[in-house]
C-alpha cells in the first residue's frame, strides 16, 4: 500500500526553521501499536552541513552533537537503541548481540539488519538515501529494522529479515512493514546494467528501460522482495517520502555529494504483545 505521503510529523515541522523545536518523526500507520519512527533532520544540535537530528558518527560531524542528538532521541521515545555497522550485506543479528551502552561504530556487529524481541530495545538503521524498512509481528511482538540499499536489495536483506523473524516464530503472512524515506524513482539514476539487472531479478516494473536516464524505484524493489517472502501487499506501506526531494527534511548522499548526515528509521516490540 502507498501511504500519504504526510504521515505523522512532529513538531516544528516547518523545515529548517523548526530543527530546534522538537525531535521531528514519521510514523508508519501500519505499525501504529508499535513504538517506532522515521526521523527527519529537525530537532537536534549538529551544525551545517549537518544540521540538525544528525544520527551519523562517521561522517565528520562534531561527536559531542551526535551523542547528544541520540540522548535527545532517547529522551523522545524513552528507547534503548540496538545498532550495527552496516555494509551493505545481508546478515541479520539479534539486538543482544549487538554490544551495550552506545559502542562506537568500529565495536558494533557487522550486519544491516537488527531483531529484537525485548520491549524497550529498539532494532535501529541508519540510512542517507538507502531504503530503512521496518519489520513488526503482531502476533509474537518481535520487529526488525533494515538497511536496504540496491547491493542490499538486490542480495534480499529484507527477506533474510522476515525468515529471521519466522525462525522466532512468526508466520510471514501476519508481518507488516513500513518503507521509510529514501531516494525515489524521482532521482536515483541509475546504469543502464543496474537497471537491467534489477528488472531481471525483480520484474520490469522496479527500473525503467529508457537508455539514456534509467531510473531505479528500490521502494518497489523492496515491495516486490517481502511479498515474495511471504507479506501480502495490504501489510506493506510505502511512505513514499524522496530524501533527495526535500532538502528541508531530509540527509541525501547523492544529492550532498556524500557531506551530510544520517537519519534512522527504528521499532521496538510492543510492550504487551497479543497472544
Amino acid at each position: 500500500m502507498r501511504s500519504n505521503p504526510g504521515s505523522v510529523l512532529g513538531p516544528g515541522s516547518d523545515g529548517a526553521r523548526g530543527y530546534d523545536r522538537g525531535v521531528h518523526l514519521l510514523r508508519s500507520r501500519l505499525l501504529s501499536s508499535f513504538p517506532h519512527g522515521f526521523t527527519t533532520r529537525g530537532g537536534g544540535v549538529s551544525l551545517d552541513p549537518f544540521a540538525a537530528l544528525n544520527l551519523g558518527g562517521s561522517v565528520g560531524d562534531d561527536p559531542a552533537a551526535v551523542e547528544e542528538n541520540w540522548a535527545r532521541l532517547a529522551r523522545e521515545t524513552g528507547l534503548d537503541f540496538a545498532r550495527v555497522r552496516q555494509v551493505h550485506g545481508d546478515r541479520v543479528v539479534r539486538a543482544q548481540e549487538c554490544a551495550p551502552g552506545r559502542p562506537s561504530n568500529a565495536e558494533r556487529p557487522e550486519a544491516d539488519a537488527v531483531l529484537s524481541s525485548t520491549p524497550g530495545v529498539a532494532a535501529v538503521v541508519a540510512v542517507a538515501d538507502c531504503v530503512p524498512i521496518l519489520l513488526a509481528d503482531p502476533r509474537s511482538g518481535a520487529v526488525a529494522a533494515v538497511h536496504a540499499g540496491w547491493r542490499g536489495t538486490l542480495a534480499g536483506i529484507a527477506a533474510r529479515a522476515v525468515e529471521a523473524l519466522v525462525a522466532e516464530g512468526a508466520r510471514a503472512g501476519e508481518l507488516l512493514a513500513a518503507i521509510g524515506p529514501s531516494i525515489g524513482p524521482c532521482c536515483y539514476e541509475v546504469s543502464a546494467d543496474l537497471a537491467a539487472r534489477f528488472r531481471a531479478a525483480l520484474g520490469p516494473d522496479v527500473a525503467n528501460d529508457l537508455p539514456s536516464q534509467p531510473r531505479l524505484d528500490l521502494w518497489r524493489a523492496n515491495e516486490r522482495v517481502l511479498h515474495r517472502a511471504g507479506l501480502p501487499l495490504r501489510s506493506i506501506e510505502i511512505l513514499g517520502r524522496c530524501t533527495a526531494c526535500e532538502p528541508a527534511h531530509f540527509y541525501s548522499h547523492r544529492r550532498d555529494a556524500g557531506r551530510t548526515g544520517r537519519q534512522v528509521g527504528f521499532v521496538a516490540p510492543r510492550p504487551t504483545c497479543v497472544p
